[in-house]
Order: C-alpha cells, then sequence, then structure tokens
C-alpha cells in the first residue's frame, strides 16, 4: 500500500494571518534580474530566468501557495534576464517572455511558453533590447518600450497585436527620449493607452513622460504638467482604478541616490501631483502591487 505525503513548507498552520510576514521554502536557486508570474492553471507562481553570479538562468521555480513550498518548474526555452514576462487575455496559458540579455548576447526574439507542457512559439523582435518595460492592452496586445540595445538606450518600440499571424513590428513613431530601466503602465482596465515615465539614458535620469496610443500606434509626449516633479529611474508606476490615477514610488534620481517619495498622475487631468506623505525608507529595484482591497504593497528592493 502506498501513503501518500503532503509536504507543507510553511512555518505556522492554516489558516494563516493578514498583514504579517512568515517565512516559506527557499528557491532551488538564488536569482536576480529575473520575473515573476502568476500561472491560473494550477495557482503557482512562476519565477523564470534571471542571474546567479554570472551565470544568466535558464531554469524555473515553481512557488505553491498552499502549501508554502517551491518545486523545479519546466526549463524555459532560452536563458535570460532583465527580460519581461506577460500573459495576454488570448493566451491564458501562455507565458510571452520578452528580449532580455541571453548568455552570451543581448535577444531581439520573444517566446510564447507554456508553463505547463513546455510547448512555444517563438517569434522576432524588430531589434534587441533588454531592461525595457512592457504593457498590455486589450486581450492580445503588447507594447515593448525603450531599453538598451547593443550600445546604448533605445527611444525605439516594438508593438504586437497578435491573432492568427503573431508578429511584432516597430511603432509609427519613436518616444522623444532614449530611456531604460522606467516603467509602462496602462491607464485603466480597458484602456488602449500606456504612460511611459522617468528612466535613464547613461546617467542621465529623466523626469520626462509620454503617452503611447494603442489604436493609432504613436507615442505623445506630455507637456510641462505631465512632467515628473523629480526625475527618478528603478522605480514603480501602479494604476490605481478607484481614482483613475498612477502612483509610482521611489526610484534613483542619479546613479547612488534613492527616493522615498511619492507621486500620483491623474489620468485626467494628465498631470502630477507630490504626496506630502513619504515611505518609511528610500528605494529603488523594488516592487509594487495591488491588492483585493486597493492598498499597495511595497516590498524590498536597494
Amino acid at each position: 500500500m502506498s501513503i501518500a505525503l503532503f509536504v507543507v513548507c510553511l512555518t505556522i498552520p492554516s489558516p494563516r494571518p493578514s498583514n504579517l510576514w512568515y517565512v516559506v521554502d527557499t528557491l532551488s536557486t538564488p536569482r536576480i534580474l529575473h520575473t515573476s508570474t502568476y500561472i491560473s492553471q494550477d495557482n503557482s507562481v512562476l519565477i523564470s530566468g534571471g542571474l546567479y553570479g554570472a551565470t544568466v538562468l535558464i531554469s524555473t521555480d515553481k512557488y505553491i501557495p498552499s502549501t508554502g513550498c517551491f518545486q523545479t518548474g519546466i526549463t524555459m526555452p532560452r536563458a535570460r534576464r532583465s527580460h519581461t514576462a506577460d500573459i495576454l487575455p488570448a493566451f491564458p496559458n501562455y507565458i510571452l517572455f520578452c528580449g532580455g540579455y541571453g548568455t552570451t548576447t543581448i535577444l531581439n526574439v520573444a517566446d510564447l511558453f507554456n508553463p505547463i507542457t513546455g510547448t512555444t512559439l517563438t517569434l522576432s523582435l524588430t531589434t534587441v533590447r533588454y531592461a525595457h518595460a512592457s504593457a498590455i492592452f486589450g486581450s492580445s496586445q503588447l507594447i515593448l518600450v525603450g531599453g538598451i540595445d547593443s550600445t546604448s538606450q533605445l527611444k525605439t518600440a516594438d508593438a504586437m497585436f497578435s491573432g492568427s499571424t503573431s508578429t511584432f513590428f516597430s511603432t509609427t513613431n519613436t518616444m522623444n527620449v532614449s530611456r531604460s530601466d522606467h516603467t509602462a503602465t496602462r491607464l485603466g482596465n480597458n484602456s488602449g493607452i500606456v504612460l511611459v515615465a522617468g528612466g535613464r539614458d547613461s546617467n542621465t535620469y529623466y523626469p520626462y513622460t509620454e503617452l503611447y496610443y494603442g489604436a493609432s500606434n504613436i507615442f505623445f509626449p506630455l507637456g510641462t504638467g505631465g512632467t515628473m516633479p523629480t526625475a527618478r529611474a528603478y522605480h514603480t508606476a501602479t494604476y490605481l482604478p478607484t481614482f483613475n490615477k498612477v502612483l509610482i514610488t521611489g526610484g534613483h534620481y542619479s546613479p547612488w541616490d534613492n527616493l522615498n517619495t511619492m507621486i500620483l498622475f491623474d489620468a485626467g487631468t494628465l498631470s502630477f501631483t507630490t504626496l506630502t506623505s513619504t515611505m518609511s525608507s528610500k528605494r529603488s529595484w523594488h516592487t509594487a502591487t495591488l491588492l483585493p482591497n486597493g492598498k499597495v504593497l511595497v516590498v524590498g528592493g536597494i
């Protein structure tokens, strides 16, 4: 007779309390510059690629929320770090890995990857890029904005309108400035407009913002009112549907200076205001996640 074992990697029993941290299992491989994606098929989180020491990773780890355990996931089609990972509503069973830095070179390909079966469809980008930003609009449209190619920051973008034939193509125009380490945030759950904010070109940090209009595939630079009060890169930008505003937190404003300030972008008036409240710590390279109760959870960074 066989006995099934149910392994639990949480340090406290269920039910787990709210607003408290608790320790779970550890990753099989330490990693930075990776992606983390919720997988609806099996209610897991797939941690993909990244960098460990000088090694660009091809491996994935799958986190199982019900047990708090990690398990080794299916290997990615290729090693990559500083890439993006998105799930288009039209293809809910696939993750679209785009660009990034590979084992020896910057990538100009995207992989539409099924994390359960490993099935992959590879698409070509118009150029190599890493440290870019991505945004989804509609059920099957994606924009990859800026980033870095083999020599410098980019002001170009790749767009994809997925259908019977899925291809990437250039936007009609380019951004006003070349940028990497910026944010790209869709303004509304059903909006075809994306806010591109901040970023850097080498050691020049930008307060500048632009809008991307998916319907016409063009960038539109915002005027003086649409300039952030403080230049910043490596920040976060989170759309708040209740207020129709974008919360921007932290980031660098120069190569080694971090911010604890927060600003709001009003999608109705296309203007910024600085919040009087600040974060408890200065931070960049962090994450910000909108929770179901409307709060934003800000985690980690430097």
